[in-house]
């Protein structure tokens, strides 16, 4: 049974991404093992996010952008959300779902940026970093005017090595071809170590 917030890949329902590597799986792909978190929302209303950090962006973004403000206030959500807390049951149950396993990669669905976890606690942790730099100056700019993150799905993926810090996943021209093939639709497939990680429409490209 898949945990709240938790779902592994076979049973999870998320489009996008995680819908490609579902499908890649089930044809029978070198998918890695991953899991599928969706608590964002929760998270963010349990410590009540939207109104502090709404209050922290009052009178930054004007006629123009208070830049000063911008920096003290992107500084101070980011904080807001790397001390604000899980439910306890939810932090027990991803720690436990991941119990024995890593190390991890951790990232958003859709994204190929990913942080590295030896163990199910730093993928924990690496969860909430992924959510705080969601409030970085460069974030907040690209998806200026709307102040919230979108709820993307979170990927947990273990892997049999952590990749180096530069040079990351790999694209595979040849598992890309077969892997478009089986879906009916032109995608990238990128992996490590042999193991499939990260399927991009190419048409998102």
């Amino acid at each position: 049974m898949a945990n709240p917030g938790l779902t592994p890949l076979v049973q999870a329902e998320a489009p996008g991404e995680v819908l490609l590597l579902r499908q890649a799986q089930d044809l029978g792909f070198p998918v890695g093992e991953t899991w599928v978190v969706e608590l964002w929302e929760e998270f963010a209303r349990l410590n009540n996010l939207a109104e502090r950090i709404g209050r922290l962006f009052q009178g930054v973004f004007g006629v123009r952008i208070d830049e000063d403000r911008l920096l003290l206030a992107a500084e101070e959500a980011e904080r807001a959300v790397r001390e604000s807390y899980l439910l306890p049951e939810r932090a027990e149950t991803f720690l436990e779902a991941l119990g024995g396993r890593g190390p991890f990669l951790v990232r958003r669905a859709g994204e190929g940026v990913y942080r590295p976890a030896q163990t199910p606690k730093e993928a924990l942790f690496a969860l909430k970093r992924l959510w705080a730099e969601a409030f970085r100056v460069e974030a907040l700019l690209e998806r200026y005017p709307t102040l919230f993150p979108p709820s993307l799905p979170v990927l947990v993926q273990e892997v049999p090595t952590l990749p180096p810090p530069e040079g990351g996943l790999l694209e595979d021209p040849f598992l890309s071809l077969d892997l478009s093939q089986a879906l009916g639709q032109r995608v990238i497939a990128y992996t490590w170590e042999g193991v499939l990680l990260r399927v991009e429409s190419s048409s998102a490209g």
